[in-house]
């Protein structure tokens, strides 16, 4: 049963989703389209040109004058493809599957009305469009076999009643059998598409990833001591108006490492980010400098800034965790007003967060100097 469901999901994924799995195909669905709304009006531009060519021939030439018709009508069609993709398609990307049905239909069909109308091309002509076609777009098996079968409907109805039967069962079996190449080609080239494009997302992922992992601590998903070096040069070549700068320190992370162990120190720590993130507005002005430290730099007065110690006090007397039951963080702040550079805001603020620290030991009956 399993090695059955295996085979179902393979010819499955061969069909619709260019031989990968489905979640792949979903990744990458969106870089799909966007290519191929880019290829529709590429090549309707490309074609309708060929065309022009063709109808221009038609004047000069009695053998091209028999296509004249096909020459014309499949200029329209590239035509209206164009203005179609270009207007409304960009817009409306769900309509992008039906113009791309519609576009390959036109092009296998105007390819067959050459065939029928001059005789002496019309292998090269069905040749052509039939291994072309699978090539134009990075799509599926489904939609390129459904393509084919109109465009044979389209033959059958239009060489039926005007090609000698000898000559339009000749031609049946070309089209049939360089169809046939055509979507094995056009099935290998859209899998190696389709494989390129997940490829580029792993790595565009993995790129992320490296990214994110060189600017944020792992462990509380803040902005790292690597991103604060670059803000801090930031500041110091584009300092705005006014902002302010506080310095945080997590109260007891030793003692509660050595008595109780590290699962319970990065609890505290994580527990700290927490209430710091809620309270200060986001991850993004909140920086994990050390085991223990954090830097918020936020463009604000002092007064709003003093409003967010209030919250984050509040938010730290309710958390409590697994290992341990409650998280004390020292702050102090400062406003760059007054200061020349940041590096001396960022040493007041961090004046001042001693003080709270130093008053929050006394409280407790801790002399720390004994450590």
């Amino acid at each position: 049963m399993k090695n059955r469901a295996f085979l179902i999901d393979k010819i499955k994924n061969s069909l619709i989703y260019g031989g990968i799995d489905k979640k792949d195909y979903d990744q990458i669905r969106d870089q799909i389209d966007r290519s191929n709304i880019k290829a529709l009006i590429y090549w309707s531009v490309l074609v309708s040109l060929f065309w022009i060519y063709c109808v221009v021939m038609s004047f000069y030439s009695y053998d091209c004058m028999r296509c004249r018709p096909a020459y014309i009508i499949s200029l329209c069609s590239c035509v209206a493809t164009f203005l179609i993709a270009r207007f409304v398609v960009t817009r409306y990307p769900s309509t992008l599957s039906v113009m791309k049905f519609l576009f390959r239909l036109s092009l296998l069909g105007g390819g067959i009305g050459i065939a029928v109308c001059h005789p002496d091309v019309r292998s090269l002509t069905l040749f052509a469009v039939a291994i072309i076609s699978p090539s134009v777009f990075i799509d599926s098996t489904v939609s390129s076999l459904a393509a084919h079968c109109s465009a044979l409907v389209i033959y059958i109805l239009l060489g039926s009643n005007t090609i000698v039967p000898d000559i339009f069962y000749w031609g049946l079996g070309n089209y049939l059998l360089f169809s046939i190449f055509g979507l094995l080609i056009g099935n290998a080239i859209n899998r190696e598409r389709f494989e390129r494009h997940v490829y580029a997302e792993f790595e565009k992922k993995l790129a992320d990833i490296q990214m994110r992992y060189a600017y944020y601590d792992r462990l509380t998903e803040l902005k790292n001591r690597h991103a604060f070096e670059d803000k801090l040069l930031e500041l110091e070549s584009a300092p705005p108006a006014e902002y302010c700068v506080v310095m945080a320190d997590i109260n007891g992370l030793k003692e509660t490492n050595d008595t109780i162990g590290h699962n319970a120190g990065d609890e505290l720590i994580i527990g700290a980010a927490e209430c710091l993130t809620a309270a200060f507005g986001g991850i993004d002005t909140i920086y994990r400098i050390g085991g223990d430290e954090f830097c918020i730099i936020l463009n604000d007065s002092i007064e709003n800034v003093q409003l967010c110690i209030t919250e984050l006090e509040a938010l730290l007397s309710k958390w409590h965790g697994r290992y341990i039951k409650s998280v004390s963080v020292s702050t102090g702040v400062a406003e760059s007003k007054d200061h020349d550079t940041v590096e001396s805001v960022i040493i007041e603020a961090d004046k001042n967060m001693y003080t709270h620290k130093r008053e929050y030991y006394e409280k407790i009956g801790v002399d720390r100097r004994k450590n």
